[in-house]
């Protein structure tokens, strides 16, 4: 089962296309409300847009090919999840956190975690076992590529198939929401090859502490791996 994009170079499998479209910024039309909105989500996530800037209307609807309608809608969409700021009679900026409303962020999502992480080792499947492997094997089959675009969409990959083990959707969708609130137009990320491989380290010991079911094991882990997000901006 296919998880990721396909590296640039290389052809796209079953069920790429739709991340692919995160390596880089939106230029597709946008057929529809719900896909204006994923795009600009997915720019938002990978910092296309910095923390403060101003998103004009006009601009929008050219570089997605959207009506007005439709802007409005999704500038209200992300204004609501807090991915963007709305100031009356000013527009829509791009959020910015403070380093204390990061740290918050940061402590709250660690406490669903390690909820999160109980239940998977006790929901835990065969299949999810193995799809995670898979994830693993290419991103490892990538560390020494230097796109480091691709890298964060294969940790991101990684992370979603690892909060779904869970099998509490509500759960799932806070975490998510929160990452996403987290890491809104932040440009930081991985500055050695050493922190690419201490990351994938700690997603090899996830894998195997999941595989034995070691809830509190993965509880501690998840907490360690998390104090390194907040130091390097990649999980």
């Amino acid at each position: 089962m296919n998880f990721w994009p396909a590296p640039p170079s290389g052809a796209k499998g079953r069920g790429e296309e739709k991340i692919l479209a995160t390596i880089q910024p939106s230029t597709r039309k946008a057929r529809s409300p719900s896909t204006l909105i994923q795009q600009m989500e997915e720019d938002l996530l990978s910092g296309h847009f910095r923390p403060g800037e101003w998103l004009k209307q006009a601009d929008i609807e050219e570089r997605y090919e959207a009506n007005r309608f439709d802007v409005r809608m999704a500038l209200k969409d992300l204004s609501a999840r807090r991915m963007l700021e709305h100031l009356p009679n000013r527009g829509y900026r791009v959020s910015s956190l403070s380093d204390k409303e990061r740290s918050d962020l940061l402590d709250t999502r660690a406490i669903l975690e390690r909820a999160a992480m109980v239940l998977a080792a006790r929901n835990v499947t065969p299949q999810d076992l193995a799809d995670l492997r898979e994830i693993l094997d290419s991103f490892a089959a990538n560390m020494l590529s230097g796109d480091l675009v691709y890298l964060r969409q294969l940790n991101a990959v990684f992370h979603d198939r690892l909060y779904a083990i869970c099998g509490n959707a509500v759960l799932e969708e806070q975490i998510q929401a929160l990452r996403h609130r987290a890491q809104n137009g932040f440009r930081g990320g991985w500055r050695t090859v050493e922190s690419i491989g201490r990351s994938h380290e700690d997603h090899v010991r996830m894998f195997n502490l999941l595989e034995a079911g070691d809830g509190e094991g993965l509880v501690r882990l998840v907490d360690r791996h998390l104090h390194l997000r907040d130091q390097t901006g990649a999980e």
